[in-house]
């Protein structure tokens, strides 16, 4: 039990010996360096990149034959029908074949992950001072090049994160539309209609506060739940952030949703410069749209009927007012009919003139 015991200190010994080596044992030479740690998986494998396997060895014994393996980059702990381990040294891991990264009951995936990318010269003075970091990476600590999600690293917009392709869930990410390292946390859209999309107004029945609604003069505010731009707010994150696109997206029990999309055509371009308070010519609806996939709306196939101008309703023509309420005062609505309208009185219309309200129902509004 003795001898047993020393042996394993020991191992554990070299093992966190080799750790360290493979971090900071670096020839003098090495222009550029990244060190690398482990991270662990439960229930995951990479199939398909085996180099090399061993059976009934332990977890310990796996990551030390893989770092020992010139061109391991990961491990699968499996177990076989007699219940014993069963390691899988890969020449890849996650990041570079994340198609063949599946899940595997009972199963533990362990993959090299880079942790810092720095410039190592022979002048570590120089170095200290500029931290130069690898290709891909940036700060002082040189995390990933990932815009968008950290404050100090905001991208410039959600549809920047998107095209970057490091991000594709929903979620908050940081953004800096005016570029002068006061960022903002926003919500991104990045599923619907090839994402990119920033919500920039929200209101989500709350039967606490069915009523609750915010009017905000300052784009600043579209982090802040249950409240809607006005006209001088959307006009001012225009300015700044050069979207080209509003969708308009409703859901009401029982079952009302309407959510469309203006076209990237010049009837579309009319429509954004209207909400955007670039103009006050009320812009024709038909051809100005497109139906997202989930739209069941009558308001979306009644285009020509929509709208009041001069007087006179059912001009086929998008909103209602010339004021700071456009955006969410009777946008788009149907005379005696079909309606979006969301008043800081508490009326709220999606697809009918229905005052009832059910927690859940929800108005949002997303530029891109």
């Amino acid at each position: 039990m003795a001898v047993q015991r020393a042996t394993h200190i020991f191992l554990m010994s070299f093992y966190a010996l080799l750790v360290i080596l493979a971090i900071f044992a670096v020839p003098e030479s090495s222009a550029d360096y990244c060190g690398n740690v482990f991270e662990t998986t439960a229930n995951r494998v990479l199939l398909g990149h085996v180099i090399d396997s061993v059976l009934d060895i332990d977890e310990f014994e796996c990551r030390l034959r893989c770092i020992g393996e010139k061109g391991c980059k990961s491990i699968n702990i499996r177990r076989n029908g007699n219940k014993k381990n069963f390691c899988e040294l890969n020449s890849q891991n996650r990041q570079t074949m994340p198609q063949d990264f599946r899940v595997e009951n009972s199963s533990t995936y362990h993959g090299f992950v880079q942790v810092s990318c720095v410039d190592i010269s022979s002048d570590k003075k120089r170095q200290r001072k500029s931290r130069l970091c690898h290709p891909g990476y940036h700060g002082e600590r040189c995390q990933p090049d990932h815009k968008g999600l950290y404050s100090h690293h905001p991208a410039s917009s959600c549809k920047e994160i998107r095209n970057a392709g490091h991000f594709k869930t929903d979620g908050e990410y940081w953004v800096d539309p005016e570029k002068n390292g006061n960022a903002l946390k926003v919500f991104c859209d990045m599923t619907t209609d090839g994402g990119g999309w920033l919500l920039i107004s929200s209101i989500v029945i709350d039967t606490a506060a069915p009523n609750q609604m915010t009017v905000v003069s300052s784009y600043r505010g579209i982090n802040t739940s249950q409240m809607v731009l006005t006209k001088g707010a959307v006009n001012e994150l225009r300015s700044h952030l050069g979207f080209t696109q509003i969708r308009f997206h409703c859901s009401r029990h029982p079952g009302h949703i309407f959510h469309v999309a203006t076209a990237a055509n010049s009837t579309g371009e009319a429509v954004v410069q209207y909400f955007s308070g670039q103009t006050d010519i009320q812009p024709n609806a038909c051809g100005s749209f497109v139906r997202m996939d989930n739209d069941n709306s009558i308001m979306s196939r009644q285009c020509h009927q929509w709208g009041w101008e001069n007087g006179t309703y059912k001009v086929g023509k998008w909103g209602h007012s010339r004021d700071q309420d456009r955006l969410y005062i009777y946008p788009a609505f149907v005379y005696h009919g079909q309606h979006w309208h969301t008043s800081p009185h508490g009326t709220r219309y999606c697809d009918d003139g229905g005052s009832s309200k059910t927690a859940g129902d929800f108005w949002k509004i997303y530029v891109r």
